[in-house]
């Protein structure tokens, strides 16, 4: 069992064959934040996303937790479906897993496809969030939400209905499982800047994204990683342009021989 995380990890699996895909999911979102690629790429794969703990219908984190424990629980859900070679995606808190997870068991990667996040050895905006949960509560999470959309896209109603959905699920747990989240985000790990990491990575940005600047540095400091930007996007890209998403993902695990389509 992950050390600080009480129990396993809840997922969602669609796709009865093919290689298992793995999606991990920013704060405050849960693992529904990728039902555009889970329905997309089931077609093709097993498509497994799951929760992190203290986040939809996974048990609360305990005190201490940090992301490297995110990833071992991680892995003990992939082990639990297969024990071979999977693909994992990721989007900014779940990007900094996926760099992790794949850093920690190269050979059982295949590719790393990471999207709304940059290059940041200071997390000054984390601990802002974070005192901002302590006091404001849980009316925070739906702002937050919508704030990892594009200025221009946060009215939209699909949007505006994906952030009252999400916030349905909210329990007597969540504040402090995002502030315990928001504190471990401060501190880095080095798999997280591209150490360690072998497999063809891509990473996609949202031009909108407040992260974009500085998201081809990451790319850069990632042996081999391709790098795209989808415009007009913000952090969550893919769930606002989920076609472009998804067709960037297909062309790149084409070019690498994953895409059996």
């Amino acid at each position: 069992m992950a050390r600080h995380i009480p129990g396993p990890l809840y997922y969602e699996q669609q796709g009865a064959t093919g290689i298992p895909m793995l999606f991990l999911h920013s704060t405050p979102d849960d693992h529904r934040l990728w039902m555009f690629q889970t329905a997309h790429f089931s077609a093709w794969y097993r498509t497994i996303a799951l929760d992190f703990a203290g986040y939809g219908r996974s048990p609360a984190p305990q005190q201490g937790v940090q992301i490297i424990d995110q990833a071992d629980a991680a892995w003990e859900v992939v082990d639990r479906v297969t024990s071979g070679p999977i693909i994992i995606q990721g989007n900014s808190m779940g990007s900094m897993v996926a760099r992790i997870m794949a850093a920690q068991r190269p050979e059982r990667t295949l590719a790393l496809i990471i999207s709304g996040c940059a290059y940041q050895p200071v997390r000054t905006q984390m601990k802002e969030w974070g005192e901002r949960f302590r006091n404001e509560g849980l009316k925070l999470r739906h702002e937050q939400i919508l704030y990892h959309f594009a200025p221009d896209h946060r009215d939209r109603p699909f949007m505006r209905w994906y952030a009252d959905m999400l916030c349905e699920l909210n329990n007597v747990s969540t504040v402090e499982s995002v502030v315990a989240m928001n504190d471990a985000l401060q501190t880095t790990h080095p798999a997280e800047f591209g150490e360690g990491i072998t497999s063809p990575a891509l990473l996609i940005s949202g031009s909108a994204d407040r992260n974009h600047p500085n998201a081809p540095e990451l790319a850069r400091r990632i042996k081999g990683c391709e790098f795209k930007t989808i415009e007009g996007a913000g952090h969550s890209s893919n769930m606002e342009e989920p076609a472009q998403f998804n067709q960037l993902c297909i062309e790149f695990l084409k070019k690498h021989n994953l895409f059996p389509g």
